[in-house]
């Protein structure tokens, strides 16, 4: 902690700017201090797939090697953004010294690893209502979202919203409409006054009611 509270460069973006691109060479470790953004891939047609959102306490920069030295995705702040940069040499070279932090980074690679297992299966065989029940949880614990603290409000449009449920526009507002009317949900704009977590998660994955065969 003390080697990389000495050598990291604090630095910020502002809403709409990239950390970085797909493609991008991998120069060093950004530690998210603030804000929100949003993980991206490429996809047909020019329409990106979000893969995740990510707050504070995420890392990225840290999946490089030999063999992999650019960037796999895009990320874009979805708010202001506040982070720490730290040079690969120095960050190659604090890891070597510390087994700790190396066990981290495993860690956290294998973290993100199953996120994407994951997300292919929601994408294969999920219904467009389990999607943006999925959507919704994602947004509730990237916003720490918890029923005494009542509202957030989310960086994030309807469009981002169907990016990261892998549908359109319009049928994440009829499903939102939906869950509203089925008090599921409250929201207005960007604005989330109630979420039914345990409803939702229930949706998102049928194998949890009981009784009931997936």
């Amino acid at each position: 902690l003390t080697a990389i509270s000495t050598y990291k460069h604090p630095r910020s973006l502002q809403k709409g700017e990239r950390l970085f691109s797909e493609g991008d060479p991998i120069l060093g470790v950004c530690f998210i201090k603030k804000g929100f953004l949003k993980v991206e891939l490429n996809g047909k047609q020019g329409r990106p797939l979000i893969l995740r959102i990510a707050g504070m306490g995420t890392v990225f920069g840290h999946r490089t090697n030999s063999s992999h030295s650019c960037h796999s995705c895009s990320v874009t702040a979805v708010s202001e953004v506040l982070y720490c940069f730290i040079p690969n040499n120095l960050f190659t070279e604090i890891a070597g010294k510390s087994h700790s932090l190396k066990q981290q980074i495993i860690n956290q690679v294998l973290d993100e690893l199953e996120l994407v297992e994951k997300k292919a299966i929601v994408l294969a065989h999920k219904s467009v209502r389990e999607k943006v029940a999925e959507a919704l949880l994602s947004l509730a614990a990237a916003y720490r979202y918890e029923v005494k603290k009542q509202s957030f409000r989310i960086s994030f449009c309807r469009q981002d919203i169907a990016d990261l449920a892998g549908t359109t526009k319009e049928q994440i507002s009829k499903i939102l409409k939906d869950f509203e009317n089925e008090e599921l949900i409250r929201y207005s704009a960007k604005k989330f006054s109630f979420l039914n977590t345990a409803k939702l998660r229930e949706i998102s994955d049928p194998s949890l009611v009981p009784g009931k065969k997936t």
